[in-house]
């Protein structure tokens, strides 16, 4: 039986175990700029989510692996969806305020794995026409750089964020920039892929760009192919898009 009573922060009598005090923090204004950036944001207007046989995918990563190129599914899955877009440009688009822009490249921003709430992104300008060695090279190459700016990002954040110090008015700040292809453009690119190698599915509901791809770990999974029954290595993938 529990005997329940007011104690103070430390160990409680019966069982010996240490008691947190409760207690609240502040938002420092780094984090306060990252709360409203996030709900100038629009919500998707949906999503959609796949199972993907990844068979092919892994041998081709052996097979640049055994060359010497490191690839992981983050670079297959740019240089896929890159592909997807180009080859369907009517789908690829990106709509600011009042203007469309219908891109002439396929510029994909990936993001990059942090603590934040909002990650570091690293974009690969023009992804199409790059083969997967070139986007495996600048990936490598360009995290540690996108870390490194985003420290730089924080930092000055933390040190001048007071200077807009009401939340509506760094959410009309933002929601202003947001209204502007230049600036979308910029810190998103045209497409966003993220993945989360840690679960099995993963659904982007808040980017920048006019959609989102998530992918999620690879399992083996049972699965029927032709009538027969097979164990393959299987990914989800959930696409979200802006209705508008």
């Amino acid at each position: 039986r529990l005997r329940w009573s007011a104690q103070p922060a430390g160990k409680t009598p019966d069982s010996g175990m240490i008691m947190a005090s409760e207690h609240t923090q502040k938002l420092d204004y780094m984090e306060r700029w990252f709360q409203d950036g996030l709900r100038a944001l629009d919500p998707p207007g949906g999503f959609l989510a796949i199972e993907v046989d990844m068979t092919h995918a892994n041998a081709l990563r052996k097979r640049m692996q055994s060359t010497g190129t490191h690839v992981t599914y983050a670079h297959v899955l740019v240089l896929a969806a890159a592909t997807a877009l180009g080859e369907n440009q009517g789908l690829h688009r990106l709509i600011a305020g009042n203007t469309r822009l219908l891109p002439g490249t396929v510029d994909i921003c990936l993001s990059i794995a942090s603590e934040n709430a909002v990650t570091p992104v690293l974009i690969v300008k023009d992804a199409g026409r790059k083969s997967l060695k070139e986007i495996s090279e600048e990936v490598q190459k360009g995290v540690p750089l996108a870390r490194l700016e985003e420290e730089k990002r924080l930092q000055g954040l933390r040190k001048w964020g007071w200077i807009v110090p009401l939340a509506f008015l760094r959410r009309a700040l933002i929601r202003f920039l947001l209204n502007r292809l230049w600036y979308r453009r910029m810190v998103s690119g045209t497409f966003q892929v993220s993945v989360v190698p840690t679960v099995d599915l993963f659904v982007p509901f808040l980017f920048n760009t006019a959609a989102a791809l998530g992918g999620g770990r690879i399992r083996d999974r049972v699965v029927a192919i032709n009538g027969q029954v097979e164990i393959r290595p299987i990914m989800q993938l959930a696409c979200c898009f802006d209705h508008k």
